[in-house]
């Protein structure tokens, strides 16, 4: 079993992933499909770069996640179930395998008809019409937590389509995460 799945290979998923990684949780990554921010080629909006292109950004962080021991697999998930209450969380593949972790971070702008066999448990808002929308997003509190174990990230959780947001969003559910398991406040230095 792992500490965190992290549903969703973007920048979002990506960041939260570094951030439980980096703190020593087991975390699997399941990533289908190109992420959206792989759809440009000239991010401006970051302050570390001029310019950047998406799969540059993506690519990066797939090494940072790897770096800190993290895994990536190549997967759509097709149901997020939970076993028991407020048992595991199981991530089910189009391929019919199953990952079982403590914790979800649900970071994909691909829908979310996934996370129906939860739908008791969780809250959604129809989506706003922007640039890139999404049918509905998940409600959240300020900590990113959609219910038990389950964080929601990027545009699964806000209407916003900025990069530098989904990479904050990302962090946060991250950091989150990781002071839930650990019951206490984590703070990472950027060193």
């Amino acid at each position: 079993m792992h500490d965190a799945l992290v549903i969703g290979g973007g920048v979002a998923g990506l960041q939260a992933a570094v951030f439980t990684a980096k703190a020593g949780l087991d975390t699997l990554v399941l990533s289908g499909g190109e992420p959206l921010v792989c759809s440009t080629d000239k991010i401006q909006n970051l302050v570390t770069h001029e310019r950047l292109a998406g799969e540059d950004l993506v690519e990066t962080g797939r090494e940072r996640v790897r770096e800190f021991g993290g895994e990536i697999e190549e997967k759509t998930v097709t149901s997020i179930t939970r076993e028991g209450s407020p048992g595991p969380l199981r991530a089910t593949t189009e391929s019919d395998t199953t990952h079982t972790g403590e914790a979800v971070v649900v970071a994909t702008a691909s829908g979310l008809d996934f996370l129906d066999p939860l739908d008791d448990e969780l809250e959604f808002t129809d989506g706003r019409e922007g640039q890139f929308t999404m049918e509905q997003h998940v409600e959240t509190d300020e900590a990113n937590r959609a219910t038990e174990n389950v964080y929601i990230a990027g545009l699964a959780n806000t209407w916003e389509y900025q990069t530098a947001v989904a990479i904050g969003d990302g962090a946060k559910a991250g950091v989150n995460l990781v002071s839930d398991r650990r019951d206490e406040a984590h703070v990472d230095h950027d060193w």
